[in-house]
């Protein structure tokens, strides 16, 4: 005996209620969601709020030093000296601390992610492309505004483009000399480096990597140490780096390598070449040469001869 279908009305009723099922499902999981951002902005807010008091509580240990060394120079006229100069550095001390403390914190994490989201698009852009993995780093004197530019070359045999040429992401032009050319993330490091200089970079390759690996370790803290070996005949710099920010060196154009680079090409005035490999000892190995690399010449105009048209990638260990 069959089963009576069920009408319309019904079918219509059942409907109704499972989107009533739906309704509130979908606004509950949206209150879930407002709680859960507003308990994410309170955890941030309350983060900056424990590291602006850690600050500040830093500021008045310094008051309190210089407040009672100023006390003490008084009550100790014998080394009265001695307590005002602690006195006068610990209430400057306090002062710095307290009026740069920092409004806003970003954690180390979020740079990582800023940085690997600019390493993919390069990477994707170089493949599609279907460019060298060589990078070029060449200095260009004449756009003060930007030390150096990252040259990818299209060729294996490739000519080191002129300088006026690099200012365009798309270098055409002589074949030898096709490739895309993109600003270093190194560029405005190299450019903070340059303001704490007492003169300008060296341009001995000793100095140019003791000045840069002692910016990468103090002044930016991007590495916790660096071990630096010069070869002298095949004009390479090795520096080895041990726990570097921003993960692995080995991506294209990371900002460790990079600063390295833009240093070395700018105090030497003529492009490098990087490669990064592993070491057992350390985090990696940044190798900057500029060997089989000569000074980029007026190539433009297409009359070039063949041996100045084309440069052999240099080996690297």
């Amino acid at each position: 005996m069959s089963q009576p279908e069920p009408s319309q009305l019904d079918a219509s009723t059942d409907d109704s209620d499972q989107q009533t099922d739906v309704v509130p499902d979908r606004q509950t999981l949206e209150a879930e969601l407002g709680v859960l951002r507003e308990e994410n902005r309170r955890l941030r807010e309350s983060y900056a709020h424990a590291k602006r008091a850690t600050f500040r509580r830093t500021a008045l240990g310094f008051f309190a030093v210089g407040g009672l060394s100023l006390i003490a120079a008084f009550v100790f006229p014998a080394l009265q000296t001695i307590f005002i100069a602690f006195g006068g550095t610990g209430v400057f001390a306090g002062i710095v601390t307290f009026y740069l403390t920092p409004e806003r914190f970003v954690s180390a994490s979020v740079g990582d992610t800023v940085f690997d989201t600019l390493a993919d698009v390069e990477q994707h852009l170089v493949s599609e492309l279907e460019l060298q993995t060589e990078t070029v780093y060449v200095p260009t004197a004449s756009h003060p505004e930007m030390a150096a530019r990252l040259f990818v070359p299209q060729h294996v045999e490739y000519a080191v483009p002129d300088p006026e040429q690099l200012g365009e992401l798309f270098v055409t032009g002589v074949e030898a000399e096709q490739g895309i050319s993109l600003p270093p993330t190194g560029v405005r490091l190299y450019t903070e480096f340059e303001r704490t200089l007492s003169g300008e970079l060296d341009d001995d390759p000793d100095a140019i990597a003791t000045q840069l690996t002692a910016a990468l370790s103090e002044q930016f803290e991007l590495v916790d140490d660096t071990t630096i070996e010069i070869g002298g005949e095949n004009r390479t710099a090795s520096i080895a780096i041990d726990n570097p920010a921003f993960g692995d060196i080995h991506r294209l154009d990371h900002p460790v390598v990079s600063l390295l680079a833009v240093g070395f090409a700018t105090g030497l005035d003529r492009p490098v070449t990087v490669d990064t490999r592993d070491d057992e000892r350390f985090s990696g190995v940044v190798t900057v040469s500029w060997d089989a690399l000569e000074q980029p010449s007026a190539q433009s105009s297409g009359t070039a001869t063949p041996e100045q048209a084309t440069t052999t990638i240099p080996e690297t260990s």
